[in-house]
């Protein structure tokens, strides 16, 4: 019997263990597959508690729709009546700045302005800063100009800097943890490499998107929301996955140490902590984060490990606040804030979760979220409890004249897990896949390598998955 192994049980590990056997009940011969996960609770991030009424993410809150991946998945795996829309008509979203918070006008959500009356009228930025952002039809392409560019410097040749530090870098510090100028165009938001190339301009790909988004209005069909997530939270996404896996598939309090690979049987050999064996003819390692990998993959192959200790990983942490409602100060007309880096603010953003989803809060209750940490400050991240909470505290009563304590509050951290794809990322990730080639059947995936979000990383191990099989058929 042909043996695949999985090392680590986040999202990506559970989704090839689910898609091998998929694809093992079609064969002929069935496969043995085996996911050993280090700790007592598979899922990685994925957290979700349930407090008095108030239910509360530790990790991811929602999916994107233009990733579609976690939506195929809830299909295919029978919850799709489960999967819940944000509530569209409260999707403000506004910005700390100048010691206040102000609406980010609508067409300026996106990384790339949608609407240049909302560019045109936006109250903190400059008339100048405005002409210069309008100018972008006009300006060539930067991007085909050098092997690797920065996020930040691509924004800023091709709507200028102002704009830049006012709105994109806190909406890219959001996503990323990062610290833009370090980021790779190429690796982050290759989009906009490709708008650029298509259309000559940021600002004339978009014009083109609205007007397909407009005729596809005018056709009567609603335009749906751009965040998902599920009525028990984005845990129940996980808890099915790992029910649709087989009983005796997952091994949970299996630490693996190391791999060796048998060239002479063409095995993998896994050794765990206490130095038992498993032997496998394909391995997919999805542990995360990729610096774990590399103590994994060592002995296996060097190269491979220094590679992956290349990629850097920032800092960061989930404030969870309940609330009464009728003593919550704010009015909440929003889905949250974002703090640009020159605010200087522990808290970098703000979700408003009783807004953002239904069911998150009793009806008599307000439940927020706040980030801190990122690249550029992590210590908060290590800081106690009582301090992470006061700085929270004091920012909320300086952004938001929030001055209510919280009726309780969760924090939970993420100490180094987040990838920061630095300049020249997609190198060290091509030479990862070519040294990959000399060890026939083995797979490195999840979120350190080719895409940081919750779709990206169920596609990696749909993929894995697949080559999997592919490989012990040749």
């Amino acid at each position: 019997m042909k043996k695949i192994a999985i090392v680590g049980g986040g999202i990506t590990g559970l989704t090839a263990a689910y898609e091998l056997n998929k694809i093992s009940n079609l064969l002929p011969e069935p496969l043995e597959i085996k996911l050993f996960e280090k700790d007592l609770i598979p899922g990685g991030t994925f957290r979700t508690e349930k407090i008095d009424g108030f239910l509360i993410e530790g990790g991811p809150d929602s999916f994107e729709l233009y990733k579609p991946a976690p939506l195929e998945l809830a299909r295919e795996l029978g919850i799709e009546d489960q999967v819940i829309e944000a509530n569209e008509e409260w999707h403000n979203t506004f910005l700390y700045i100048n010691g206040k918070l102000q609406k980010i006008p609508e067409g300026l959500l996106g990384l790339v302005p949608q609407n240049l009356l909302s560019l045109a009228f936006c109250p903190y930025l400059s008339w100048k800063a405005k002409f210069r952002a309008a100018t972008e039809f006009f300006i060539p392409p930067v991007a085909q100009s050098s092997e690797d560019l920065s996020i930040a410097e691509f924004y800023k040749k091709r709507f200028g800097g102002e704009v830049f530090e006012n709105i994109a870098e806190a909406l890219f510090g959001s996503i990323y943890a990062c610290v833009p100028e370090t980021i790779s165009l190429k690796a982050c938001w290759p989009r906009g490499i490709e708008m650029e190339n298509q259309y000559g301009s940021l600002l004339r790909g978009m014009l083109k998107r609205r007007r397909e988004l407009k005729k596809f209005k005018n056709q009567g069909k609603k335009a749906a929301s751009m965040f998902k997530s599920f009525k028990e939270g984005m845990r129940q996404l996980i808890e099915t996955l790992i029910k649709a896996i087989p009983k005796g598939t997952i091994v949970l309090k299996k630490k693996v140490k190391t791999i060796k690979y048998d060239y002479e049987n063409k095995k993998y050999i896994l050794i765990f902590e206490n130095e038992e064996k498993y032997e496998a003819h394909a391995c997919i390692v999805a542990t995360a984060p990729s610096y774990a990998t590399a103590e994994i993959v060592r002995d296996l192959d060097r190269a491979i490990a220094d590679m992956l200790l290349r990629i850097p990983f920032a800092s960061s942490a989930t404030v969870s606040l309940a609330y009464k409602k009728n003593e919550f100060e704010h009015p909440l007309n929003g889905f949250g804030f974002l703090v640009p880096r020159k605010e200087k603010t522990t808290v970098k953003a703000s979700s408003w979760s009783s807004i953002k989803f239904p069911g998150r809060a009793p009806e008599d209750g307000v439940l927020i979220r706040c980030f801190v940490g990122n690249a550029q400050e992590e210590t908060i991240v290590y800081k106690s409890d009582e301090e992470i909470l006061n700085a929270v505290l004091a920012d909320l009563e300086k952004i938001m004249r929030v001055k209510t304590k919280p009726l309780f509050y969760r924090i939970y951290r993420w100490p180094n897990s987040m990838p920061q794809y630095t300049l020249g990322h997609t190198n060290r990730i091509k030479f990862i896949e070519e040294r990959e080639k000399l060890y026939p059947g083995l797979f490195l995936v999840g979120n350190a390598y080719r895409g940081l979000g919750i779709g990206d990383c169920i596609v990696e191990g749909r993929n894995a998955a697949k080559k999997a099989v592919e490989q012990m058929r040749l």
